[in-house]
């Protein structure tokens, strides 16, 4: 997999990655990361993180030399054609970085050439710049509002991919317990998830999870069990607890 407009501050998402792309003994990382830092100092930095071996870093030319530039690197550095996944995150040190990731996709599109672009993942900032990325071979864009369908989505379908999602939110979002709506007590997990959109601040809430409590065996504690992607059909009748996902 490979992440572009990395930093070391985003480490927490290529452990996430990790995860759910391992990848045979010998056969390298299992992430790579592309960035504007010089090696060296990305290198510094992780020098005591315990994730460095998780990734290989290439150091990438920005959008201001050009998109030829950035492409070269991706094509002959990376051989991004062969990824199994591309994720392009926004570059905080542009004034419109859902465009600079747009331009980043074109880049990936001219590296591959004429063999087929690997499914994209973009993270923009703005809803409606979401149609810019047509036909740029993108498969899923995430954003908030449709960031909280396109999590429960993949949360029901694989926990590995909820973990991957959840490390691109790392410092955005913040987890937390709240009550199960009287409304939807008789309903499933896919109910809650569709229905339940606010909390009390009126803040875009996503459901992840239940806090189930079990029926006591003799001579137990009896303690809550939390379930994380419980999947769509899961009822919620005996659950105590709502994990959902809430702005920081």
């Amino acid at each position: 997999m490979v992440i572009i407009n990395w930093s070391p501050a985003a480490i927490g998402l290529v452990r996430a990655l990790a995860v759910v792309a391992p990848v045979p003994p010998g056969a390298g990382p299992p992430v790579i990361c592309v960035g504007t830092m010089a090696e060296a100092e990305v290198a510094e930095q992780l020098e005591d993180s315990s994730a460095k071996e998780m990734l290989r870093y290439v150091a990438a030319p920005t959008l201001a030399e050009g998109i030829a530039p950035l492409a070269t690197v991706l094509a002959e550095s990376v051989n991004i054609a062969r990824a199994r996944s591309v994720i392009v995150r926004p570059d905080p040190r542009t004034e419109e970085p859902d465009a600079a990731s747009r331009l980043t996709c074109v880049a990936v599109s001219k590296a591959c050439g004429s063999r087929p672009v690997p499914n994209i993942l973009v993270e923009v900032e703005d809803p409606e710049a979401a149609y810019e990325f047509a036909g740029l071979g993108v498969a899923t864009v995430f954003y908030p509002g449709y960031l909280r369908a396109a999590l429960l989505a993949h949360a029901c379908v694989d926990l590995g991919v909820f973990q991957f999602v959840y490390g691109l939110l790392r410092g955005r979002y913040r987890v937390r317990l709240q009550p199960v709506p009287a409304d939807l007590r008789e309903g499933t997990f896919y109910d809650v998830a569709r229905q339940l959109e606010l909390d009390e601040r009126s803040r875009p809430v996503t459901p992840i999870g239940l806090q189930m409590s079990p029926t006591p065996e003799p001579g137990s504690e009896g303690d809550a069990a939390l379930l994380i992607n419980p999947g769509p059909r899961h009822p919620v009748k005996d659950a105590v607890g709502l994990l959902v996902l809430v702005d920081s």
